[in-house]
């Protein structure tokens, strides 16, 4: 079996592990729990297989879970450069950050950013990695996205169990609220992350040498 990467195994095996525990504890018949140390490296294979394919649908929950989150947070927080909702970086380094996405990456932008729309903004972050990737200084960057990841998949995770498991003859107030103390942790967390990634981002973009662009394309 292929290794998988940080962000697979934070954001996709992690939360996905979490769903089918659950489902093993509240239907013990699903997984005969009393033959879990049985299991060989044949089944422990199925059993990973089973929290990756589980933990991209979690991700897919997620993915609205996010968008009514940051919805009301006022977008996510690589939006808040463009429409200045939140404070994310200093002045200094906001101005600096404008200068800097005409030279390193070639683009004509107006003065100021938050006249692109958000679909356009979207393509000018992803630029804006890219250029942080090429230049060996994502890193951080990509661990705070796991980590993003993986609080996302744990919300998601929790909450889709918190619907299922009245249907349960296990449920007890004991297990619920686990469940709502693994969402609300899981929100924090995810909202924290979601701001030490874009933070990171644009700080090490802000750190590139000058002209790095137009090096990586010679």
């Amino acid at each position: 079996m292929r290794k998988f990467d940080f962000y697979e195994f934070a954001g996709i095996l992690v939360p996905g592990t979490l769903f089918l525990a659950g489902l093993v504890y509240f239907w013990p018949g699903v997984i005969a729990s009393d033959s879990l140390d049985k299991i060989s490296i044949g089944g422990l294979g199925l059993f990973t297989l089973l929290a990756y394919v589980s933990g991209h649908l979690i991700q897919a929950i997620g993915n609205w879970i996010e968008k009514g989150w940051w919805l009301a947070c006022g977008g996510m927080p690589t939006d808040w450069i463009r429409s200045g909702k939140r404070t994310l970086l200093a002045p200094a380094q906001m101005q600096k950050l404008r200068i800097d996405l005409q030279h390193q990456l070639g683009l004509s932008l107006p003065e100021n950013v938050n006249k692109l729309s958000a679909g356009e903004w979207v393509g000018v972050v992803r630029q804006v990695y890219a250029a942080v990737a090429a230049a060996k200084r994502a890193a951080r960057v990509d661990t705070f996205n796991g980590n993003y990841g993986l609080h996302r998949g744990l919300v998601a995770a929790a909450l889709l169990l918190l619907l299922v498991s009245p249907m349960s003859d296990v449920t007890t107030l004991a297990s619920t609220v686990i469940l709502v103390i693994v969402a609300a942790v899981g929100t924090s967390r995810m909202h924290l992350f979601g701001k030490h990634y874009a933070r990171e981002l644009f700080a090490q973009f802000l750190q590139l040498p000058a002209g790095n662009a137009a090096k990586e394309k010679k």
